[in-house]
């Protein structure tokens, strides 16, 4: 028998803003700036869609990732190993 480790995954909110141009995703962070920092400097995949950090909310403990609407890819580098 064998088995796969699936890619690491987090719950997401999405939401659009067609007033903006952009989509976001909101991810709880319950332990404050402490899970905030461990995601902020990843690029999130959502449904094949890239999206970078732009934020967070304290009062609500929540991080904010986001892309423009109609743009179809983001300027993203892949670290080597």
């Amino acid at each position: 028998m064998t088995a796969t480790v699936n890619p690491p995954e987090i719950a997401v909110s999405h939401s659009i803003r067609p007033d903006v141009n952009r989509e976001f995703l909101a991810i709880s962070c319950p332990r404050g700036w402490e899970d905030v920092e461990k995601i902020k400097n990843r690029v999130l995949t959502f449904e094949g869609r890239k999206f970078t950090f732009t934020g967070w909310n304290s009062d609500r403990n929540e991080a904010f990732f986001a892309r423009p609407l109609h743009t179809y890819s983001l300027q993203i580098a892949t670290i080597g190993r």
